[in-house]
């Protein structure tokens, strides 16, 4: 009974071993083709606009596919994400306050598509939509942004 039981671990550890080898050998193949690919092109957007009019209601599903783990489900700055900030240094603003908004479409659209690179680090954490959104959905969560405020009333 021994003896099988020692047989059976020994051609287990062996099969795990040789699965982990093949893993490595795949990891390292798929690390070159990725840092190749990088090098060959250019950072580009992954999107196409649709043409799609730009709307609050597409901007509230974007919102929240993208925006509410840090900026919170109604834009307060409090989403799941804002746990982890640096109280003093990091912040996420409460886009319910009107004050915020007004005014500022540019500066917005601008936030929204360049991240907050301008700030020194560590201030900086919203990240470039830009790769990730086209324009007119970036036009559109602006749209809901700016709902944000009144909405925050009505509670």
């Amino acid at each position: 009974m021994k003896i099988i039981f020692a047989v059976s671990l020994v051609a287990g550890m062996a099969i795990i071993g040789a699965g982990l080898g093949n893993a490595s050998e795949k990891k390292d193949v798929g690390q070159a083709a990725t840092k190749s690919s990088l090098r060959d092109s250019q950072a580009k957007p992954h999107f196409k606009n649709t043409g799609a009019p730009v709307s609050a209601a597409r901007g509230e599903a974007i919102f929240i596919d993208h925006c509410a783990l840090c900026h919170g489900l109604h834009g307060k700055g409090d989403g799941p994400r804002s746990a982890f900030f640096q109280q003093g240094i990091q912040y996420i603003p409460d886009l319910t306050f009107e004050g915020l908004l007004k005014g500022r479409d540019k500066e917005l659209l601008q936030s929204i598509s360049e991240g907050l690179r301008r700030l020194p680090e560590p201030a900086y954490v919203m990240p470039q939509f830009k790769y990730i959104l086209s324009e007119e959905e970036i036009k559109s969560v602006l749209a809901y942004v700016k709902t944000l405020p009144a909405a925050a009333k009505k509670h």
